[in-house]
């Protein structure tokens, strides 16, 4: 005497073979389940009006030479430093992809609010790379 009876469905379609995922599939899923996991990577900002999970990342800081006049430094040609940073977005939250040059507005109406130049805008496996720019005067 069994404890439980097992009942199998088959189906009627034929039995397919089992085939492994290939490495682009697997990273393709594994973008919305690490890449951009808020607990992980992703942050939640607004950019370009639109709240989404991105990955900000602030590269490099390069100070300009300036002088002092008046208690400040000042540089009115070139800005007082440049700040280099890439963003990574994904392509369904942001939509068609940026022109270079193109200004982005990064947590617009918060206090941390920036405005970037795009340098480049790269696209792979549904997520844009935007490297950009910010000159402070």
């Amino acid at each position: 005497m069994a404890l439980f009876e097992l009942n199998q469905e088959y189906g009627t379609v034929p039995d397919e073979e089992w085939k492994a995922p290939t490495f682009k599939e697997c990273a393709a899923a594994d973008i919305d389940l690490t890449f951009f996991e808020q607990d992980e990577h992703a942050e939640w900002h607004t950019v370009d009006g639109k709240k989404a999970l991105v990955i900000v990342e602030d590269q490099r800081l390069k100070e300009r030479s300036a002088h002092w006049e008046a208690g400040a430094k000042q540089n009115f040609d070139t800005g007082l430093y440049t700040a280099h940073t890439v963003l990574y977005i994904r392509v369904a939250d942001y939509g068609p992809k940026p022109k270079i040059g193109k200004h982005l507005v990064l947590d617009k109406g918060e206090k941390m609010q920036r405005t970037y130049s795009i340098l480049n805008c790269e696209e792979e496996a549904g997520v844009y790379r935007i490297s950009m720019e910010r000159t402070r005067q």
